[in-house]
């Protein structure tokens, strides 16, 4: 009996300890909070990093990042020109970036969602003729993204590939 009482009054203390250090670390953004080694450790929801997850991940994308995009319509590859690409973060949605390019007198904008940590789908297109979907990678040095196009009664296909 009194191993049982020594066992519940180390149980407790040790649930109190873990307590007051979860706390004291003060996780953000709907992060928990667990104990690793005695220590406090935030898990972050998905997009969010940091020691007490206070960074959002596609902020680390923000950036020029300069390349071109290769368009193919019924087998012919149509030349294209070197542009920059300006990656923005866009409202709290932690998962929402987008980017943009211009090319003369025209700007096209690419509304994006994370997935995962580097992949991502495209959402839509402004600036644009046609109708474009497609997903890709971003890191921070590269941007890629690959998919279909429509122009009027033309399919084709394009691929985006950039870098910083």
């Amino acid at each position: 009996m009194k191993y049982i009482a020594y066992s519940l009054m180390l149980v407790s203390f040790l649930m109190l300890g873990s307590c007051k250090k979860c706390k004291k670390k003060d996780c953000q953004n709907d992060a928990s909070c667990s104990l690793l080694n005695n220590e406090a450790v935030c898990s972050c929801k998905d997009f969010y990093e940091g020691d007490v997850c206070d960074i959002e991940t596609r902020s680390k994308y923000v950036g020029v990042y300069t390349g071109k995009v290769t368009y193919t319509f019924s087998g012919i590859t149509l030349p294209t020109n070197t542009l920059n690409f300006s990656v923005e973060s866009v409202g709290s949605t932690a998962s929402k970036f987008k980017f943009s390019a211009t090319d003369g007198s025209s700007t096209t904008t690419f509304n994006c969602k994370l997935t995962s940590e580097t992949s991502f789908v495209l959402e839509s297109v402004t600036g644009s003729s046609g109708a474009w979907e497609g997903s890709g990678t971003i890191s921070t040095g590269n941007l890629s993204m690959s998919g279909n196009i429509t122009s009027g009664s033309s399919k084709g296909t394009y691929k985006l590939s950039a870098s910083r």
